[in-house]
């Protein structure tokens, strides 16, 4: 008798316990990075009401081509060195398989002279020697040590550039989250990232007036349309990979339990065009689903599908030229990178909570309009595709980026250094 009500004690024991450990219903757990600041944990539904004064605000991404346009615009650029090739530097892009379109896109501002510092660019291996500096393209490179013979013998003076434009996570497939094979193969890089060598994110933002006149007239967006006053739908978004490394499509799914979220796209029932991306001359002016969002929806879903330290994507900068409010979701301090009230930090808040701000801010005009505010101060423009490449000329005319320098431990750099959310 005395077993029999032991085993019983230790049953219900175990059932109290088990239900202990099951979140709640709508708990939301969100996909922990390995970074402590990934997750910045729920607040109250009222955000701090804080008035924003424009004009302190700095894009620190862009921040360093900007000064070099301010620096070319006054003639105030510092000594250069002698380039191989001539009055201006030269690099040779390597790209295996060499996609010519995609290419010629990204490299289109530099060919036609609209960086703040002229450069040269050229594909051709033949032309290794004339190089100042030679930019290998990460994304498809085989699982093995960097061996280029069209590239060889590597001249020790001639600094190799590793550019990616994606997070580790989808940098290269053939290597996914091991690229120790790529340790001491390279002298600089190129990334996202503001502590790479190059920075090449997805766009930028300028404040109104002087700093927006030293940009080319083709980096001008369009004007932004004027928020309409009809009625609108409440909230939607653009997925197509359903199994992202960030969660993001779990956090809509139960954001979707208390308010209607549209997905357009392979994760949702809603299709609308193909996947945006800026690399072929991309334009979300002339994208009629983005504009049929921006136009239609009070807020848009910019979700990262890897939550990676800083990785923020055209996601993002793509709906900015539209009059809808973006809810962000990655592992970037989104403080650094846009004005004060432009978005809102999916982060922030359980899926209950956002939900409850989002479903607030539609019932009352004024607070939804103070998001849309900075816009009379600010003006953004996509960096990706053809713009990505000018912060490059510029470093050519350093004569510090060509000094002894070797990525001695490229894997920690590009992979722990990124502090992504791996699944």
């Amino acid at each position: 008798m005395r077993l029999c009500t032991g085993i019983a004690a230790a049953v219900v024991m175990l059932i109290l316990l088990l239900y202990q450990s099951v979140p709640a219903r709508h708990e939301y757990k969100p996909v922990r990075p390995l970074h402590d600041d990934a997750f910045l944990g729920t607040k109250g539904v009222e955000e701090e009401n804080r008035t924003p004064v424009w004009g302190e605000f700095r894009d620190l991404t862009f921040e360093p081509l900007l000064g070099a346009f301010r620096e070319a615009a006054h003639n105030s650029t510092g000594p250069t060195p002698a380039f191989r090739s001539g009055a201006i530097p030269k690099f040779l892009l390597w790209s295996a398989p060499f996609d010519g379109s995609f290419w010629s896109a990204q490299t289109e501002d530099v060919r036609e002279g609209r960086c703040p510092l002229p450069c040269a660019v050229t594909f051709d291996p033949a032309e290794v020697k004339e190089a100042d500096a030679v930019v290998i393209y990460i994304r498809f490179l085989p699982r093995r040590a960097l061996k280029l013979p069209a590239l060889e013998p590597r001249d020790p003076g001639q600094p190799w550039v590793a550019l990616s434009f994606e997070a580790p996570p989808r940098a290269n497939k053939n290597f996914y989250d091991d690229f120790r094979l790529l340790n001491g193969a390279f002298n600089r890089t190129m990334l996202y990232r503001r502590d790479a060598d190059v920075v090449v994110p997805h766009g930028f933002v300028v404040g109104r007036g002087e700093e927006a006149a030293l940009l080319p007239e083709v980096w001008h967006g369009p004007p932004v349309s004027e928020v309409p006053s009809r009625e609108r739908k409440l909230a939607a978004t653009f997925i197509s990979n359903c199994k992202a490394e960030s969660g993001r499509l779990d956090y809509i799914q139960k954001v979707q339990q208390y308010i209607p979220v549209d997905i357009y796209g392979k994760c949702g029932p809603l299709k609308c065009g193909h996947s945006m991306y800026v690399q072929d001359r991309y334009s979300p002016a002339t994208d009629k689903c983005l504009r049929n969002t921006g136009m239609n929806y009070l807020f848009y879903f910019a979700f990262e599908n890897s939550l990676c330290h800083e990785y923020v994507t055209e996601k993002l900068y793509n709906i900015l030229y539209y009059p809808t409010v973006p809810v962000v979701f990655g592992a970037a301090n989104y403080s650094t990178l846009l004005p004060p009230n432009s978005f809102i930090d999916a982060r922030r808040f359980s899926p209950i909570q956002l939900a409850s701000l989002l479903q607030r801010l539609s019932q009352s005009p004024k607070e939804y309009l103070k998001y849309h505010e900075w816009r009379q101060h600010y003006h953004v423009s996509l960096w990706g595709g053809q713009r990505s490449l000018c912060h490059l000329c510029v470093r050519l005319h350093d004569p510090a980026f060509y000094r002894s320098h070797v990525v001695q431990d490229f894997h920690s750099w590009f992979v722990n250094e990124s502090r992504c959310g791996w699944k």
